[in-house]
């Protein structure tokens, strides 16, 4: 009995727990910023996560609105920054940027953290500047992990980052395609309007 009334106030509180953190986000907007670097390799990359064919990196820095609603999707429209940095073997250095949009799911766990999947097939960036200008392209993003921060007086924050190395694939319009491994961090702050 004792047991029972133990799990039922312990079930009772966790999805209290879950709740408020989730209710803490959603139906809300949250302007970001970040940063990101990617190894690109022509030939792909073997089972031991390493480039093969030329290999190029990339670093670049994002700002947007991610848009968590209340039925655990979400949108996020943003623009890039990028660089592609010495040495590029077989490539020139170049700078470029791009606009990017896509839909997202989430689930927040009762500890606040949460993970942010992209929906496939939703993905859409255009090329603005550099050596592929005008280009559209889609990419397959891995999943980010982060924490929801505590509302308080200020607004609530949000962080989050890419744990696993993942493949990723990129198809751009002129039929090119891409595979690269990247890092990301992101840190997200409520719009209080």
């Amino acid at each position: 009995m004792q047991r029972a009334f133990s799990w039922s106030v312990f079930v009772v509180v966790m999805t209290w727990t879950v709740s408020a953190h989730s209710q803490s986000i959603q139906n809300r907007n949250y302007p970001f910023t970040g940063t990101s670097v990617c190894l690109v390799a022509a030939g792909g990359f073997n089972a031991k996560l390493q480039a093969l064919g030329n290999t190029f990196s990339t670093s670049s820095s994002i700002l947007g609105i991610q848009t968590f609603h209340g039925d655990g999707t979400g949108t996020v429209t943003a623009q890039e920054v990028a660089i592609t940095v010495p040495p590029t073997m077989g490539f020139l250095p170049s700078a470029a940027s791009d606009t990017i949009s896509y839909s997202f799911v989430y689930a927040i766990q009762s500890n606040g953290s949460f993970t942010v999947d992209l929906v496939p097939g939703s993905f859409a960036g255009t090329v603005l500047m550099g050596p592929r200008s005008n280009q559209t392209f889609t990419v397959n993003l891995p999943q980010l992990a982060g924490f929801v921060g505590v509302p308080s007086l200020n607004p609530a924050t949000l962080i989050l980052a890419s744990l696993v190395p993942t493949i990723e694939t990129i198809t751009y319009s002129n039929n090119d395609v891409e595979q690269r491994i990247c890092h990301r961090s992101r840190v997200l702050i409520q719009n209080v309007n």
